[in-house]
């Protein structure tokens, strides 16, 4: 089976374990420019399941659209592609559009933009639902541009069955009452490393925290000067 088969039946499996629990999914893409989104909408009935889709290829616009804080681009092991922009980015687009799953990609297909930390590759996804997160990071090597932007939504797709298999059974609340909460939630990564390889959590429902649309309409967009190529 090729890269193009596996990633269309990685979708279709996605779509019907969606289905059986009448979910549905948004996307925020960076590097793979859409290409998840389109993987899901390439099924047919795609409306009942799929919410929305990002592109925000630039820091700015995961500020502006999705409500990424501007410190998760600083220098080190965060930037742009990393496990606290990734998760950031399912977040956002999660309450934004009002889904029950949200699944974000972030990474360096190549040829360029690579660093002496980050090689071309590399990439970051998250899933978020329901009260659970979880993040991982792989690295694919110096392949092609295209390959690597397949190989990254597979591995997407692939995480959210790996999520959805977690969180099925485990909580009791129907999504609607999670959603009717979701503008609380809030993810507190200050005590995970950015380093490792993983991160699973839950949010925490923190009424004194701002929400997440009341972050992105405080992003002040021109004190922004980086910006991801």
């Amino acid at each position: 089976m090729n890269v193009v088969e596996e990633t269309a039946g990685l979708a279709s499996r996605v779509t019907r374990r969606l289905r059986k629990r009448g979910w549905t999914v948004s996307t925020a893409e960076s590097c793979t420019g859409g290409l998840l989104a389109s993987l899901i909408t390439d099924i047919s009935g795609a409306s009942e399941w799929f919410k929305q889709g990002w592109v925000v290829y630039s820091n700015e616009s995961k500020m502006r659209e999705l409500g990424v804080d501007k410190s998760a681009f600083d220098e080190g092991e965060a930037g742009a592609v990393s496990h606290e922009v990734a998760v950031q980015m399912a977040q956002g687009a999660r309450y934004q559009s009002g889904s029950d799953v949200a699944i974000s990609i972030t990474g360096i297909a190549g040829p360029g933009g690579a660093t002496a930390d980050k090689e071309i590759g590399r990439v970051h996804v998250a899933v978020v639902t329901e009260d659970y997160f979880l993040v991982r990071r792989m690295d694919y090597g110096d392949n092609d541009r295209l390959d690597n932007k397949r190989s990254f939504a597979a591995f997407a797709l692939r995480l959210a069955l790996e999520t959805l298999d977690r969180v099925e059974g485990s909580e009791d609340t129907e999504p609607e009452a999670i959603s009717a909460q979701a503008e609380s939630a809030e993810i507190d990564t200050s005590g995970l490393d950015p380093s490792d390889e993983e991160w699973e959590g839950s949010m925490s429902w923190q009424g004194t925290k701002k929400t997440v649309a009341e972050e992105i309409s405080e992003v002040d967009l021109a004190s922004l000067t980086d910006w991801e190529d």
